[in-house]
């Protein structure tokens, strides 16, 4: 049970807003007394019958008498529920975790506690560390704990930092541990407590000077850990943890909260009148001195955006807690608005790091607490394209005139130019295209290796991959869930982000972001699946991330058998396979679809050894001889799979070591989701058939041999197997894609015709809820619709350009040329039709996606009604486009940009159809969009509302004689 109480100077609340849950009161302190107020409270004054003003009088009273006070807040954790609490930091005797976990009982009075079983060498440290929010370091401040081991010698302390003095190895904030008691009583629980710090400290600060000379900048310093010096000798230590509790502790950065010295270190401080103050007004002086250029010691080191030794990973943050966020594996987050202090002192206690865009101007309160930002980013809310390089290029030139302690590096997130933001950024954020564009995994590495080559290898880079549906998509989805009374059901589609992010390893970034719409504490059943996904996908990256980030691309193996990619890393001579499938549709991907994979290796590849790491353990794999060199046949692949290849053979203990660090939450989060999938899918194919939704039959035996290996996955996961309960899911979970790929095609099919148009966008589809497309199956078929809205949608007419409504609009850019024509040959129905066209007036190709958008052709604006189903219907031809993520894609204003097709490769006339859900009164317009080399003809854009005749009325017979 953790309980954190502090009494605030303003009303709304005693308990620290983001404290977890299970909070309840132990006691609140105001002023130098952190357990007593002498003050009478609203109870007592209720009991002598003040009248309801009166208490508000009274409180205001309150306030004002403590207005002068510190304000403080006692903490105390039973340790007895999940997850742990304390973690391994450092160590100088390399000490490994063997078990970690909260235990039912064991503790000081027989209930829950929390045990460590750790294994040391030689040395004399190895600190456990359980995170606080940063605290002032005053002598009021008591810390106790209660300790259990069979050895003696374990130490409590508080760590304290220094936040304007970094370690030149690790930049972060210098650190110091003072010391509290000593366990003496092995085999019995013991309290141990640190308290009357200051003294230590100064002497801290005075070996600190000695060392980093006379004019380090060692002011603001706070408390942001308590900590367990655990070791006692080599071998193997068990301690058990419990009651941990801290007292008197003031927040760090408050706005209107006092800030609190030690008392020694203002002593001799003048007051207004001149004279000393007396030791106890010097505590609530409000003494906050900026940092000067004289106080910075020396210049401002040159710090990375990313930390090298990993890949980390990092979530747009949507207000979910850190603590939470950070159990999902996650290491940063990536803010919306520049950082506050109550989110830098969650951070701080939560060890997570923080990128963010800057303030307008540095607020002195947030100095001390500005250790977790580790860049300033630009990009949000805004398209850096190539209009704004030199706005943000003044920007950048004012964050570097920041402060000391705000100097930050830069990331800057464009959509264009790469080479010029480059130049200015110490990284770059790439964005990856959206998957339903439906871009095969060869195109994707294309267009990383394009940017990579442009921005240039001084400048790092970070790859944004998309995490959650867009907002206009679930919007949509729930209005048609309101409008026709159904559930809307399904399950969120991650194999495609997995395969994504895979395939994004290959370019080794520094960072893989996670762009996210929707809050993952949002409650709903896909935030929840998608906050396992995200775990699931953040240990499969953490497994690989020392050797990714030590790695270079090398060019990829071919591949025989089912369609995949084998991407490939080299590190030092080892092998890294990242294997992908290449079976996909819009943004669902089957896994091997019943196809064993092939890797075709050279010859000198026979005499190594081969280790598979996708059921997070070194799997040994044959390596076979062939006539023509070598191969490794990979038997029912997952949708990703890691494959290493190495002459040495001892690394299999340390890739071994490294994934089974994460394999039991892997386990856990894979086999819960695919037991999601599995019963849903289940549940979908049964609504559908039985509603007569589709005349497509039930993939029963597929359905049914998930399910009966999902029920041996239990057993395995129950018995602890994380090795064998991942196996047996990626099984499950394979036939479930499967199945599910095969109800999305049946159902966006016409059932009277049995056919779909190749590119047909639903939402409910969309965003994988089959459920309610059932329901909206009606609106598939040509009956119930209106006529065209758009008078002049056939294109038949020479002026249509011109007096018809239509619009074309072009990019300026002298590097490329664009055309939109009425043609009145090579239409599909009419008298005519529109070509458009674009191509590069230089050398270079127009590339794709963003910078490669040169032209678009919208339509007259149709007035739409509230919930009111409508859909869009066009013909086109498409010649060229021949480079990654071009093509024409065409959208509407209900759904944008996000929820459009990518219309390439159709040198015969190919319909596209969009079904749309209007939410309030608003004009629809349908637009093509022109990426990259080629010609489009577009011909027969309608848009129509569902619009059905009614029913007729049933005849009425009297039922008397």
């Amino acid at each position: 049970m953790l309980s954190v109480v502090r009494a605030r100077q303003s009303l709304p609340s005693a308990v620290r807003a983001g404290a977890p849950s299970r909070a309840r009161v132990v006691g609140i302190g105001v002023g130098a007394n952190s357990e007593k107020n002498d003050s009478p409270t609203t109870a007592a004054l209720s009991r002598q019958g003040i009248s309801p003003v009166g208490l508000a009088i009274a409180w205001f009273v309150l306030l004002l008498a403590s207005a002068g006070n510190p304000v403080r807040a006692d903490l105390f954790d039973s340790l007895d529920a999940y997850p742990p609490r304390l973690h391994l930091d450092t160590s100088d005797c390399d000490a490994r975790v063997i078990e970690h976990k909260n235990m039912a009982d064991g503790g000081v009075d027989g209930g829950g506690c929390e045990s460590m079983t750790f294994q040391a060498g030689v040395g004399s440290e190895a600190i456990l560390v359980y995170p606080l929010e940063p605290i002032h370091a005053i002598n009021d401040l008591v810390a106790t704990l209660s300790i259990m081991s069979a050895r003696h010698g374990a130490r409590v302390g508080l760590r304290v930092r220094f936040p304007f003095l970094r370690d030149p190895q690790t930049r972060r904030p210098l650190s110091a541990i003072l010391y509290g008691a000593t366990y003496q009583h092995p085999g019995k629980f013991q309290s141990l407590g640190i308290g009357n710090i200051e003294r230590e400290l100064r002497i801290k600060i005075a070996n600190l000077r000695a060392v980093h000379g006379s004019d380090a900048n060692l002011d603001n310093a706070y408390i942001d850990a308590m900590v367990i010096n655990a070791y006692s000798g080599p071998g193997t230590t068990t301690l058990r943890i419990d009651q941990v509790s801290v007292r008197g502790m003031i927040p760090v950065g408050d706005h209107g909260r006092v800030d609190v010295v030690p008392t020694q270190a203002v002593k001799g401080t003048a007051g207004p009148n001149g004279r000393e103050v007396s030791i106890q007004s010097q505590r609530l002086l409000k003494i906050r001195r900026p940092v000067s250029d004289q106080d910075r010691s020396g210049p401002v080191l040159a710090e990375v955006a990313f930390p090298q030794n990993n890949v980390i990973r990092v979530l747009e943050h949507r207000g979910e807690p850190l603590t939470w966020i950070r159990s999902l594996g996650f290491d940063a987050v990536l803010l919306s608005h520049p950082p506050t202090a109550d989110l830098l002192r969650d951070a701080i206690q939560s060890q997570m790091l923080v990128y963010a865009p800057p303030p307008i101007a540095p607020d002195p309160a947030l100095g001390p607490l500005l250790d977790p930002v580790m860049a300033w980013y630009l990009g949000g809310g805004v398209a850096l394209d190539n209009s704004r390089v030199s706005q943000t290029d003044k920007t950048v030139r004012r964050l570097r005139m920041f402060p000391a302690a705000w100097q930050r590096p830069i990331v800057i997130s464009p959509v264009e130019r790469w080479a010029s933001y480059g130049a200015i950024a110490d990284a770059i954020v790439s964005d990856a295209a959206l998957r339903s564009r439906g871009l095969s995994v060869a195109e994707q590495a294309l267009i990383f290796q394009d940017r990579r080559a442009r921005i240039g290898s001084g400048t790092a880079m970070a790859i944004a991959i998309e995490s959650s549906p867009p907002n206009k998509l679930a919007l949509m989805n729930r209005s048609i869930s309101a409008a026709i009374g159904a559930p809307p059901g399904g399950n969120f589609r991650w194999h495609s982000m997995l395969t994504q992010v895979v395939q994004s390893l290959e370019q080794t970034p520094c960072a893989i972001v996670f762009r996210s719409q929707e809050s993952l504490a949002s409650g709903t059943m896909f935030a929840h699946q998608r906050s396992m996904a995200l775990s699931y996908i953040n240990r499969f990256v953490a497994m690989l991330g020392p050797w990714i980030a030590s790695s270079r691309p090398a060019a990829p193996y071919p591949i025989r058998g089912a369609a995949y990619r084998c991407g490939r890393l080299d590190a030092a001579g080892d092998q890294f396979l990242l294997l992908t499938s290449d079976q996909t549709t819009r943004d669902q991907v089957l896994a091997g679809d019943g196809r064993a994979v092939e890797i075709l290796l050279p010859p000198e590849m026979v005499h190594r050894t081969a280790w598979r790491l996708t059921s997070f353990s070194a799997e040994r794999i044959d390596i076979d001889s062939t006539p023509t060199g070598a191969r490794i046949e990979i038997v029912s692949p997952d949708v990703a799979e890691v494959i290493v290849v190495s002459a040495d053979s001892s690394l299999a203990a340390r890739l071994d070591q490294s994934a089974r660090r994460f394999a039991v939450r892997a386990a856990s989060d894979r086999w819960q989701l695919c037991g999601d999938q599995v019963r849903q899918v289940r549940q979908d194919w049964d609504h559908a058939v039985s509603s007569g939704a589709t005349q497509a039959i039930m993939p029963v035996d597929l359905l049914t041999a998930a399910r009966r290996t999902l029920e041996d996955a239990e057993r395995v996961y129950r018995a602890g197997d994380a090795e064998a309960t991942l196996r047996l899911s990626r099984r499950a979970d394979a036939w479930a894609v499967r199945s599910r790929l095969q109800l999305s095609q049946a159902l966006l099919s016409d059932t009277a015709r049995g056919t779909a148009p190749r590119y047909i966008s639903s939402p409910p589809i969309d965003e994988g809820r089959p459920t309610l497309q059932t329901a909206w199956q009606p609106l598939m078929g040509d009956e119930g619709w209106s006529d065209n809205l758009i008078a002049s949608g056939g294109l038949d007419r020479a002026d249509v350009l011109s007096a018809g409504g239509w619009a074309f609009g072009q990019r300026t850019m002298v590097r490329a040329e664009s055309n939109a024509r009425w043609i009145s040959r090579g239409f599909f129905s009419g008298k005519g039709a529109v070509a458009l066209s674009a191509a590069a007036t230089t050398g270079e190709s127009l590339g794709g996606g963003y910078e490669g958008t040169i032209a678009i052709l919208s339509s007259p604006t149709v007035r739409i009604q509230p919930t009111q189903a409508v859909r869009v219907d066009a013909m086109i031809r498409t010649i060229g486009f021949g480079g990654p993520h071009q093509g024409v894609l065409v959208y509407d204003s209900l759904g944008g940009q996000e929820m459009g097709v990518l219309v390439r490769g159709a040198t015969d006339w190919t319909p596209v159809r969009l079904y749309r859900q209007s939410v309030g009164e608003t004009e629809v317009r349908v637009m093509f969009e022109v990426i990259g080399d080629g010609e489009a003809v577009v011909d027969e854009v309608a848009v129509r509302v569902w619009d059905p005749e009614p029913l007729p009325e049933l005849p009425l017979h009297s039922i008397t004689p």
